[in-house]
This record gives C-alpha cells, sequence and structure tokens, in this order.
C-alpha cells in the first residue's frame, strides 16, 4: 500500500512538472507571439503572421537564397539584394513592421526620428545582443556592448570626435584615398579593357581611410596587419 502511494505521488509530482513544462512552452512559442502582435496591431503597425516556434525564418531565408542567386542588376539599389525581406514586406507592410525570428521579435524601423531616438534619448529601453564571448574578448567592452552608465560615458567621450566640423576635416584625407585608387584603376586600364573585383578594391579603400585618419599613415605602411585582423575575426565567428 505504503509503495503504490509513494509511486501515485511520483507520478504526480512528475505530471504536475510536465504540466508546468507545457504552459512555459505554450506561453512562449503561442501565447505571448500572439499578445505581441495584438499590441503592436492596435498601434497600426503589422507584419508577416507569426508561425509556431519557427517564426518567419522559412520565409526569410527563401527570399534571401532567391535574391543570392539571381544576378545582380548594374544599379545602386542593393536594399532587394541584401535585405530581400526587408523590401519584400516594406511593400506589403510599410516601413514599420514586425519581423519573428522564431519566438523572438523585431521591431524593424526606417524613420531616422526613430533611429535618433532610439540611439540617444531612449537607448537604456533597448537590450543589445551579447556577443560570442571570443568576440567580446576580441572586440574589448565599447558602445556596441556597454550599457548604462558606462554606455553613457563611453558616447561622451567619443560624441566629439564624430561632430559634423571634426568630421569635415576629414574630407580631403578621405578624397586623397579615393582619388589614389581611381588613379590606379586608370593606370591599370591603359592596356585595355579590364575587369575588376570592387569589394576588394573597397574594402583596401575602406582600411587606407581608417589608417589615414586614426593612424596618420597609409595603407601601405600598415596593410600587413589587417589581413591578420580579417584572420581573426574570422576565427572567431
Amino acid at each position: 500500500m505504503e509503495e503504490l502511494l509513494s509511486c501515485l505521488l511520483k507520478l504526480l509530482f512528475l505530471s504536475f512538472i510536465l504540466l508546468v513544462f507545457l504552459l512555459k512552452v505554450v506561453v512562449l512559442l503561442w501565447w505571448r507571439p500572439r499578445k505581441i502582435e495584438d499590441h503592436f496591431s492596435k498601434q497600426g503597425i503589422r507584419g508577416p503572421p507569426y508561425r509556431f516556434f519557427i517564426g518567419n525564418v522559412k520565409e526569410l531565408g527563401g527570399m534571401m537564397l532567391k535574391a543570392s542567386s539571381q544576378p545582380m542588376p548594374f544599379s545602386h539599389n542593393i536594399v532587394p539584394r541584401v535585405l530581400s525581406f526587408y523590401h519584400h514586406w516594406k511593400k506589403i507592410y510599410g516601413a514599420t513592421f514586425l519581423v519573428w525570428f522564431g519566438p523572438t521579435v523585431r521591431l524593424t524601423i526606417a524613420d531616422p526620428d526613430l533611429i535618433r531616438d532610439i540611439f540617444t534619448s531612449k537607448a537604456e529601453f533597448y537590450e543589445k545582443i551579447e556577443a560570442h564571448p571570443l568576440v567580446k574578448q576580441l572586440e574589448g567592452d565599447g558602445l556596441l556592448s556597454l550599457k548604462g552608465e558606462k554606455w553613457a560615458h563611453h558616447r561622451k567621450i567619443i560624441t566629439p570626435t564624430f561632430h559634423m566640423e571634426n568630421l569635415k576635416l576629414l574630407i580631403p584625407v578621405v578624397a586623397k584615398s579615393v582619388v589614389d585608387m581611381l588613379e590606379k584603376w586608370s593606370a591599370m586600364s591603359d592596356s585595355g579593357e579590364v575587369e575588376i573585383e570592387v569589394s576588394e578594391w573597397f574594402q583596401n579603400l575602406t582600411e587606407d581611410v581608417i589608417t589615414r585618419t586614426a593612424f596618420g599613415s597609409s595603407y601601405e605602411d600598415g596593410k600587413s596587419h589587417f589581413p591578420a585582423t580579417r584572420t581573426t575575426n574570422g576565427a572567431c565567428r
């Protein structure tokens, strides 16, 4: 009799644990997403409907694969290529809409005033995604990872550097890097038609601008360090 009672108690306990677990799963994967959708729909913000557990990952991945499999048109409008899901859903739901990465929702915005509001006056209300420990160890503590008072302190220190008047002083430096690149292109074309990998040239251009503005030297002086940096970043991904 005592053994039977003990088995029943264990069964009831396991059933209770299982019930609690199922309730948490239902709340996380169904009830909470529905409440979020209802909350934003009352404000006129919609998005592709949430699908149980997977959210919009299937549609998002399909659109990105389709876009990358097609030739890119000769145009400066790269959004349909690099952010195909945004380009597609923006036409349906407007510039502000919800996207579901599994049960996690993301609010997509494009209004400059809203973006400015997020990065300045209300930054503390927006959680930052935690970086991988290896990446965090490599990058250290900066504006992308800091929160609260530490973030405010670092931002106060770095803000004068990016003031418009200070950035204007860098225009000649950036222009020289661009002119140097164009002169190399011109020299290459003297022998006739030539094909170049623009992405590699623009990467070198970016690195040249960084070395000139931050360290006062050209990319050629420090180019041996950038491949090592790219290798380190790739190993941390």
